[in-house]
């Protein structure tokens, strides 16, 4: 299945949250508790330099993180205010990708826009 698309602003200086109801075909919620883990990144472009990421391998850029769930929203994507006011750019692109075993997923993607801070 194709990726949906989605584009998402973040504000800067305030905690960010995603939730995504993430379901099969038949509008079902699917259980994502156990065997299962998700990555994501934000990049300034596809194959540029990672802006934000759920990756160990991006520290210092390892800011998003990811919970999953049985049922509900059962994919919540966040990021501290204190890294979102650290946040310097314009637009840029996400995606983010399901894995289940040797089975990965792109389950949504979309573009990013960073609402500037006024206060501070």
């Amino acid at each position: 299945m194709a990726a949906g698309r989605y584009d998402i602003t973040i504000e800067q200086g305030a905690t960010f949250t995603l939730p995504i109801s993430y379901k099969d075909s038949n509008d079902a919620v699917i259980d994502l508790s156990s065997g299962y883990s998700a990555r994501m990144k934000i990049k300034e472009s596809a194959g540029g330099t990672v802006i934000a990421s759920t990756e160990s391998a991006d520290s210092p850029k390892n800011t998003l993180s990811i919970a999953l769930a049985a049922s509900g929203d059962n994919i919540t994507v966040s990021m501290s205010a204190t890294n979102t006011a650290a946040l310097d750019f314009e637009t840029a692109i996400y995606d983010l990708e399901l894995v289940a075993g040797s089975s990965v997923d792109r389950i949504i993607e979309g573009r990013v826009k960073l609402s500037r801070e006024v206060t501070s």
